[in-house]
């Protein structure tokens, strides 16, 4: 069958779906949440195939002979991977296009000012039928390392206003105001009138989905990512506190967002390429501090940089969600200290990547990964493929 004609039979299967179930158009707009359940009755039977997409930026580059395994191991500045060994292909003498400081827009993208980042034209494309289009999410102020064409789409740093985008809804606390009404309590009145139409399979995925929100609203109160129970949390600040707590509270909503089938495609970026952003776990140092002085602390950043995927790994495959997301992990430079552009850290992990080696890509560039990211995705052939970016690249073989 080709690929057009598959995304067809998709589409009218996800219609037959919701029609057996009595739910309206109306009730689907009403609740992404209802939708994304609705959606994983038709992403369900594509075990194995990437129809979904997780970009990662993991600013500092790294030492390649302290980076890159060698005979099935790697060295302390990844060592943090080793449990996804067999999940992670690295891809070996890979480039950036403008590597170094100040230059953002680079990493999702081959340095064009008016076409989509990957992470945009993927989510205008293979998911143009979800609640959300593109969820992007960071740890850092950052305006330009995102673009719907020449729009800069900044990253998130709010955890309550990522989840506002996802779910919908809700005010935030302030003086005089009343206290902000739990996400989840905000869906109820949709989920509880379509009680009897919704079989036991769906039920179930949607209390699992309310349960997982209540534990991440609760975290965004009390500042701890370990969840609670809160049933309708008054969160008094939305900020997690500390670059660690933070990029562990957005890792947790970007797996929620794949995870309840509410976008098809997410990213998050640890800190940006200015290196200012603080290592609270490791003393209070600044990023940039260790690049050009200090080999040891160095060496530490990385690995703790690999750490923060590492839990993001950790939680997609928990979920069961690398079956049918692709990861994608990139860097601003190789060597901080030479703030070059060559063996620059790259891997890619989930759903149609062969895990547990290092591929050599001869120099490509992050614009040839995405170019045959984007035809294993099918984007081109998606329902909406009249948004899909040709990226004019060439295909990384054996990928």
């Amino acid at each position: 069958m080709r690929y057009r004609d598959c995304f067809d039979k998709e589409r009218r299967d996800f219609l037959r779906i919701v029609q057996r179930a009595g739910i309206s158009a109306g009730v689907l707009q009403a609740s992404s949440l209802i939708a994304g359940v609705m959606l994983a009755r038709t992403a369900e039977a594509q075990t194995g195939t990437p129809t979904k997409s997780c970009l990662v930026f993991s600013g500092g580059g790294c030492q390649p002979s302290r980076w890159y395994p060698v005979n099935g191991v790697y060295p302390e500045q990844s060592a943090p991977l080793q449990t996804h060994y067999s999940r992670i292909a690295v891809m070996k003498s890979a480039k950036l296009t403008g590597a170094g400081h100040g230059v953002m827009f680079h990493r999702f993208d081959n340095a064009s000012w008016g076409k989509d980042s990957f992470d945009v034209n993927m989510g205008r494309t293979i998911g143009a039928n979800y609640p959300v289009k593109y969820l992007n999410l960071g740890t850092t102020q950052v305006s330009n390392l995102s673009r719907e064409g020449s729009r800069e789409i900044p990253a998130l740093t709010s955890p309550q206003a990522a989840l506002d985008i996802l779910f919908s809804g809700g005010t935030t606390t302030t003086s005089g105001v009343a206290p902000r009404k739990s996400i989840a309590d905000l869906h109820y009145p949709a989920i509880n009138s379509l009680k009897t139409k919704l079989g036991q399979h769906e039920k179930i995925k949607l209390d699992s989905h309310l349960t997982a929100i209540q534990e991440i609203e609760a975290a965004i109160g009390t500042g701890n990512t370990g969840g609670g129970n809160a049933s309708c949390p008054k969160p008094a600040n939305t900020t997690a506190t500390g670059f660690d707590a933070l990029s562990k509270l957005q890792t947790d909503i970007i797996v929620l967002a794949l995870n309840c089938n509410l976008t098809a495609s997410v990213s998050i970026a640890f800190g940006d390429d200015t290196h200012n952003h603080i290592f609270d776990k490791l003393g209070g140092r600044s990023s940039h501090q260790s690049h050009h002085f200090n080999q040891a602390q160095y060496s530490e950043d990385i690995a703790y940089m690999q750490s923060l995927t590492k839990n993001l790994l950790d939680k997609l495959n928990a979920q069961g969600l690398l079956s049918s997301t692709t990861v994608f992990q990139m860097s601003d430079m190789g060597l901080a200290d030479a703030h070059g552009n060559d063996d620059v850290p790259m891997i890619l992990a989930g759903a149609g990547i062969a895990g547990g080696r290092v591929l050599d890509i001869g120099g490509k560039s992050q614009a040839d990964i995405f170019h045959t990211l984007a035809l294993k995705m099918r984007a081109d052939q998606s329902a909406n493929s009249i948004a899909y970016r040709n990226w004019g690249g060439t295909v990384v073989a054996g990928l």
